[in-house]
């Protein structure tokens, strides 16, 4: 039964996208070209008295046309996706902005990551990487920007515990930084008098 259905599923636009990777995009697809199947059945079975033959035709020919263009665009997309899967399959991009991060070289791991996420916006993990590096940078409303963008991702999911706990930190380290500018502001005018 497996091997019946997987070549007729091929044939619906977007469906191959939702099934093997979950594309929110492709669903879309998927649902569009289900209303305008639905359409053009209806409008040739429900309104048979209504529509003349030229104008079956013409829904056809629209069923067939839409068909064509989702199917088209739903492949060149996949493609694209497929290809930013395979930018880092190694690991070795990451692993390498990662032992920059270790050893407290914030500018090469910050450049990794910025290369990394040019060539594959949707990995979860170099995203959360970045928003560490931000934190640690003091650079936290980046931080919580990088987090807003992996959060938008359906593989943010598996990483739900680390992306709180950077939250928390981001407003643990803010109420730091604020008692440091107090101290520093209350010794500077100690000073000063």
């Amino acid at each position: 039964m497996k091997s019946f259905v997987k070549p007729i599923l091929i044939l619906w636009p977007g469906s191959t996208g939702v099934l093997r990777y979950g594309l929110w995009g492709h669903l879309g697809v998927a649902i569009l070209f289900g209303i305008i199947c639905n359409i053009a059945i209806f409008l040739n079975f429900y309104w048979i008295d209504f529509l003349s033959s030229l104008a079956r035709i013409f829904v056809g020919g629209t069923v067939l046309t839409s068909w064509l263009f989702l199917s088209v665009a739903a492949s060149s997309s996949l493609k694209k996706y497929e290809k930013m899967l395979d930018v880092d399959s190694s690991g070795e991009a990451f692993l390498e902005a990662q032992t920059h991060y270790l050893c407290g070289n914030w500018f090469e791991a910050e450049c990794c990551l910025k290369n990394l996420l040019k060539k594959n916006p949707y990995d979860a993990e170099a995203l959360l990487l970045k928003a560490t590096l931000y934190r640690h940078l003091r650079r936290f409303s980046e931080a919580r920007k990088t987090l807003s963008d992996l959060e938008k991702i359906d593989a943010s999911l598996y990483w739900r515990e680390e992306i709180d706990f950077e939250k928390k930190a981001i407003v643990e380290d803010e109420n730091e930084k604020d008692d440091e500018d107090a101290d520093v502001a209350t010794s500077e005018t100690s000073i000063e008098s």
